[in-house]
């Protein structure tokens, strides 16, 4: 975040607008339809390993909550109305070949 004209923007507001558009876009491909109860959502996000890396795990930023919550904001009015709606969310970060986002989300059904 910074301040411009004593407005708090967000530094990477054009980038994580693309990147909540392409989610978006995905979910619609695939046939995401908004629900109206309760969902449960697991997402794995894999990034590439920097060649100078040797940590097993990607144990620095991107932030996870920050992706979650990117994630979430574009799936909002797509596969539910508000992200007020999910109610069991596992999410994980991960080395791999090739860079990507990995959801799963389920309407849970009263009992």
């Amino acid at each position: 975040m910074k301040v411009i004209n004593g407005h708090v923007i967000h530094a990477k507001g054009s980038e994580l607008a693309a990147w909540r558009s392409a989610i978006a876009l995905r979910a619609r491909e695939a046939g995401a339809k908004p629900h109206i109860e309760p969902v449960e959502i697991d997402m794995i996000f894999t990034m590439a390993r920097p060649k100078t890396v040797n940590r097993p795990e990607p144990s620095v930023a991107p932030d996870l909550d920050k992706l979650v919550r990117a994630v979430l904001d574009g799936l909002t009015a797509i596969a539910y109305r508000d992200d007020g709606q999910v109610v069991r969310l596992t999410a994980a970060k991960q080395y791999g070949v090739t860079p990507g986002l990995w959801v799963q989300m389920w309407a849970k059904m009263p009992v």
